[in-house]
């Protein structure tokens, strides 16, 4: 591959049972441009999307959705931080609530980011795209496995390859996504 793509080693198809008990960076629709990213702890869903924040939406759920739509989605399971579950929790919805939406100024990435900064005590600065974030998690070794569903024909190798964007490209995809809800 070339420098247009980010190589992910997957290690598996996700059990679903993982995600009950720990803590995933998701990659939903991972093969578009850009992906969507979200967080799901203990069972819930954490994330931004245009008409606002899922606050601890069931995961259950959205793992059928992801099946059922035979949506590709990459799951990066995380070693969880030396904090309760309660903190954890609360660090998630308040970080979500502090971006409460995509827009033009804040992207999937951005609560993602706060609550990271807070959760692992990791520097974010130099992140602004997911294929930024990976190796730092990799780095602090936060990532404990990576699965996926959905995507057997996009493996080479047991290695997803993400295709690398740039502000541009999400500021488009907002766009398209605004006019497709009739929000702008």
């Amino acid at each position: 591959m070339n420098d247009n793509f980010f190589p992910i080693v997957v290690n598996n198809t996700l059990p679903e049972t993982e995600i009950n008990n720990n803590f995933f960076l998701f990659l939903f629709r991972a093969t578009r441009i850009p992906p969507h990213l979200g967080l799901i702890f203990n069972g819930k869903v954490y994330d931004i999307t245009l008409v606002g924040p899922n606050l601890g939406t069931d995961a259950a759920a959205f793992i059928t959705t992801v099946k059922k739509k035979y949506t590709k989605t990459l799951f990066i399971e995380l070693n969880k931080p030396n904090v309760s579950a309660t903190e954890i929790e609360t660090t998630l919805v308040e970080a979500m609530k502090k971006f409460n939406n995509v827009s033009q100024e804040n992207s999937c990435l951005s609560p993602i980011k706060t609550a990271f900064k807070q959760l692992f005590d990791i520097q974010m600065d130099e992140v602004n795209y997911i294929f930024d974030l990976i190796p730092l998690l990799y780095q602090k070794n936060i990532v404990q496995h990576i699965f996926h569903l959905n995507l057997e024909r996009n493996l080479q190798e047991n290695t997803f390859y993400l295709q690398t964007y740039n502000q541009n490209d999400i500021q488009q995809s907002i766009k398209a996504l605004n006019r497709v809800n009739g929000i702008c």
